[in-house]
């Protein structure tokens, strides 16, 4: 189970009872690889604070990973997003130093950043690699109303689709929203052929 710790887990409690591993309150990185794609975890929490930050010896950690490519690229996951928010409180709880994250990643094969965190799905770059923030399974933040911010019930979970040529696509797919129709495979079939032919 690929898994990243958020800054409201407990780590000795998330190993235990999550992913079967005695119980410990060290940093919960590591890597996986899925065929030739690396996917790393770096553990950017810091127990009973919201902020993130990544050390010196987690971010040697994570050189030290990188330091071979792997055939088919890596995937970089952490909870804190390494990009700056347009909500003051996604500012407030940021990932401190991001500067530090993106020297150790510019010119390695890293793919795409994911993160969470913000409740504010977003999309930005690190040392020119992709940046992904997904929303939350709970409430979407907003930061856009003049006189405050606040959340609403939208939740999401994120997709992510990597192609053989390098290329990546992530989608923001809406959890519990008001169902408006759908269109069952041969249907779609229709409509592909029609605008194919257009």
């Amino acid at each position: 189970m690929l898994c990243a710790a958020g800054n409201h887990d407990d780590r000795a409690a998330l190993r235990e009872h999550l992913l079967g591993e005695p119980p410990s309150d060290a940093p919960l990185d590591h890597v996986t690889h899925l065929d030739g794609l690396r996917v790393v975890v770096v553990d950017s929490t810091v127990p009973g604070r919201a902020h993130g930050e990544l050390p010196d010896e987690r971010l040697a950690w994570l050189a030290a990973q990188l330091a071979d490519p792997a055939p088919d690229g890596t995937v970089l996951a952490l909870h804190h997003p390494p990009l700056p928010s347009p909500s003051r409180l996604g500012t407030a709880i940021r990932l401190r130093d991001r500067e530090r994250l993106g020297d150790v990643l510019a010119g390695t094969d890293v793919r795409v950043v994911l993160a969470g965190h913000t409740h504010l799905p977003s999309a930005g770059t690190i040392a020119g690699i992709p940046v992904w923030v997904g929303g939350s399974p709970f409430t979407t933040w907003y930061g856009l109303q003049p006189h405050g911010e606040g959340a609403v019930r939208a939740p999401s979970v994120s997709r992510v689709d990597l192609f053989d040529d390098g290329g990546l696509l992530v989608s923001s797919v809406p959890v519990g929203a008001p169902h408006l129709g759908a269109l069952d495979p041969a249907r779609i079939d229709e409509l592909v052929a029609q605008a194919a032919q257009a």
